[in-house]
């Protein structure tokens, strides 16, 4: 970007509406500012999809977000016979003609994880081609991806917009190769059913596709009934608003690794939301401090076209999950990041601004969840920060001593000049499910009509502020003795606030 390598941060899109006549202006551009917001640079139009209305690249134009523009053909084999040749031409046509002048489109694909459906997905067995069947199915996808595409863009491309990626992923997630090479669609969690650990050693070159289910917003869960809604999890309506056939069984194995498993539907709601936002919080950690190995990060998925169970971020009425306002803390251009590895603790500064930040030190504190000071700050050597830089390690020992690890959490803090802290993130030592957390007693003050001040005395982990409207953040930790200033989107009469601690008691 402008001559600097830039690392792609953001997200997957499907179509906005089951109708797509429904989509409005208004909608493309509140979707789109909200992957501004939460500090995306890049979305993907799925190849499963639709080609977009131009209002969707007009808004990616003024938000300043690159599109990565699959063409519509996916996980399915398609003909080369010269009719549907000359098809596929014009329509690459139509669209270069129609989408290259938007300054956000930055790459053409040819297609969704095809290349892999030949490869992996067992079609050819299923439907028992004979040899000369499957040699077929592969000659016409090299024709039409190899040849067909990438040539109609050759002929009315500009030259700036003749980039051209022939499938994403260009090798599937079972081989060891789409770690290395390519851009990787990793389904080894949710669909493999691996735990979110795994994303620590599953880093690939540019991962294009991975995500993990929650539940929408009780908001959006409600507005599936015609009538008064019935929030239970057993209740009919719900159980078909999951499309995934062992999905409510998926999102409950993985639950009962990491959480208590509610059993009342509102905590459980915000529980799956909590589960889905720490497994892509891992997935990004592990990616952000691969750089430059790894230099791209797209989560499936943006939005939804209807209310639903799904890998989404925003849900279907335009609400933010918890996930979303974890991307945005995960996308911030300077984090610190930790990783824990046989005992030992790494610390990265990642800085994707493009001006390097000089005479950065690293401080480490560990407090119990009342409050209280176990290991005063530690600080590193100072260096500067420009694309990822790795501090030095402690083992966890030298950090907690005798203290019990599931009452502690650790404050890591990148301080610059002026001792203006550059990044900040707080660690813990266990899953959620084993926090001995003590009852935080949450105080909400109003501010004004749109402001409001919540503070606690304890820590509160996973903050859930609940009311029909937006909040600044939201599902957020909040740290002993600390309060924080949140805006709200318009005015609510009452605020009701939960944390994690009211679903382990």
């Amino acid at each position: 970007m402008n001559g600097k390598p830039m690392y792609a941060k953001g997200t997957n899109w499907i179509p906005g509406d089951s109708f797509s006549p429904r989509m409005t202006k208004e909608k493309y551009q509140k979707l789109i500012k909200d992957c501004k917001e939460a500090n995306m640079n890049m979305i993907r139009v799925w190849g499963g999809g639709i080609y977009e209305d131009d209002e969707f690249y007009t808004a990616c134009d003024e938000n300043g977000i690159l599109v990565w523009q699959d063409f519509m053909f996916a996980g399915s084999f398609y003909p080369s016979d010269e009719n549907f040749q000359k098809n596929v031409e014009l329509e690459v046509k139509d669209q270069i003609e129609r989408l290259q002048n938007h300054p956000s489109l930055a790459l053409w694909c040819g297609n969704n994880e095809i290349d892999e459906a030949i490869v992996n997905w067992g079609y050819q067995k299923q439907f028992k081609y004979s040899k000369e069947d499957s040699l077929q199915v592969w000659k016409d996808y090299k024709k039409i991806f190899h040849e067909i595409i990438p040539n109609a863009i050759q002929k009315y491309a500009s030259r700036d917009k003749q980039i051209y990626w022939p499938s994403s992923p260009s090798i599937g997630w079972g081989h060891k190769e789409s770690l290395t090479e390519g851009d990787s669609h990793y389904w080894g969690v949710w669909w493999g059913e691996q735990p979110f650990e795994i994303y620590n050693a599953k880093v690939p070159r540019f991962a294009s596709e991975y995500g993990f289910q929650g539940m929408p917003t009780l908001e959006t869960t409600k507005s599936m009934f015609s009538g008064n809604p019935e929030l239970d999890l057993n209740n009919g309506t719900i159980k078909a608003h999951e499309k995934h056939s062992r999905g409510w069984e998926i999102i409950e194995n993985y639950m009962k690794l990491d959480y208590i498993v509610p059993t009342d539907f509102v905590k459980y709601n915000y529980v799956s939301q909590l589960l889905q936002s720490r497994g892509m919080q891992i997935a990004i950690e592990a990616h952000r401090r691969a750089k430059p190995y790894n230099m791209g990060t797209l989560y499936w998925q943006l939005n939804d076209c209807w209310p639903v169970v799904s890998w989404s971020s925003i849900d279907y009425l335009g609400n933010w999950k918890a996930l979303h306002y974890q991307v945005k803390r995960s996308f911030e251009n300077q984090v610190v990041l930790v990783e824990e590895k046989e005992g030992i603790l790494n610390f990265y500064g990642i800085n994707d601004g493009s001006d390097t930040i000089e005479d950065v030190n690293l401080e480490l504190e560990v407090n119990n969840f009342k409050g209280e000071n176990i290991l005063a700050a530690v600080s590193t050597p100072k260096q500067n920060l420009e694309g990822a830089v790795k501090f030095d390690s402690s083992s966890i020992h030298e950090l907690v001593g005798e203290a019990d690890k599931n009452e502690l959490f650790l404050n890591v803090i990148l301080r610059g000049k002026d001792e203006k802290i550059i990044a900040e993130s707080n660690y813990f030592f266990a899953k959620p499910k084993d926090l001995k957390l003590p009852k935080p007693n949450i105080q909400i003050k109003k501010i004004s009509a749109t402001e409001i001040e919540i503070s606690t005395d304890v820590l509160a982990k996973g903050v859930y502020l609940i009311g029909d409207t937006h909040f600044s953040d939201n599902f957020f930790d909040l740290l002993p003795g600390t309060s924080r200033i949140i805006k709200l989107s318009k005015p609510l009469e009452k605020i009701e606030v939960m944390s994690l601690w009211d679903t382990i008691n």
